[in-house]
């Protein structure tokens, strides 16, 4: 049996990948753009090609940006399918440094609400024409001319570093500051807002949730219903209702706080249950 609680080192996996994605950090100090061959390699994870320190590119700006000119994306649906099939939302729970940040606003003491559940389906909706159907068709970025990902590691830091930049930023820029900053500034007060309303990257992961190799389970005879999954869950989500729901991150709070909880993947046995790791 294994004895590792991985789900202490949460943490410390999304802050060690967001310095993987951007190790060149000096970047931001000699207003450049890494262009190496490593950008060539989608990472699949929100953060941003623009950004200075940027290794990697989105995979989400990528398949925009082939579609705009008329091609498929291979290399990035490849890499996106195989971690998709794989773990499902695990990267959104532990890799994603915007899931980080989103995480941490949440823990300013506020007022806390939800929005209707029906809110979820939009990021389904924004894969679909933000980055499909309308660069296709119109050959713009649209997503990526909005994405908060964007404007906060690139667009902020270009406009106020390059005089250039900031005469062409214009009124657009105001709306993507505004709308950048509705999702940090509602991050104090819901439980991620990007990652559960809008985010396309987040939107392809869920798809592959039920067919991943890793499987959650609930024991529905011990189950008491008392929530303390729902109150542990990045995304406020009951696990019981359904274990492998397309809103799971595969974060493992709900393992850690409940013993009816585990999770399985077919060909490796256990890997977090009550009797395999400490768990409370």
């Amino acid at each position: 049996m294994l004895r590792v609680p991985l789900w202490k080192n949460r943490r410390l996996s999304q802050l060690l990948t967001a310095l993987f994605a951007n190790l060149p950090l000096y970047n931001f100090v000699t207003a450049k753009l890494y262009t190496g061959r490593l950008k060539s390699i989608p990472l699949p994870i929100m953060n941003c090609y623009a950004c200075p320190a940027a290794l990697y590119s989105c995979p989400i700006g990528t398949i925009s940006h082939f579609l705009v000119i008329n091609k498929l994306p291979l290399m990035t649906l490849g890499i996106i399918s195989a971690v998709s099939a794989s773990f499902g939302r695990w990267i959104c729970g532990w890799v994603c440094p915007f899931g980080l940040l989103q995480d941490l606003l949440y823990k300013i003491p506020s007022m806390k609400f939800e929005l209707p559940r029906p809110f979820v389906y939009l990021k389904y909706l924004m894969l679909a024409l933000g980055v499909v159907i309308l660069p296709f068709l119109f050959k713009e970025h649209y997503f990526c001319m909005v994405c908060p990902t964007g404007t906060l590691e690139a667009g902020i830091y270009w406009v106020a570093v390059s005089s250039m930049i900031a005469n062409m930023a214009g009124a657009f820029f105001l709306f993507k500051l505004a709308f950048g900053s509705m999702f940090l500034y509602g991050s104090i007060f819901i439980k991620r807002p990007f990652c559960r309303y809008v985010c396309p990257l987040g939107a392809l992961f869920s798809l592959f949730n039920k067919l991943s190799i890793v499987d959650f389970s609930v024991d529905k005879k011990g189950c008491i219903e008392c929530n303390l999954c729902k109150k542990s869950c990045p995304v406020n989500y009951p696990i019981y209702e359904d274990p492998n729901s397309p809103a799971c991150l595969r974060c493992l709070n709900c393992v850690r706080v409940c013993p009816v909880v585990n999770v399985r993947t077919p060909d490796f046995g256990p890997l977090f249950s009550r009797s395999s790791n400490e768990k409370g």
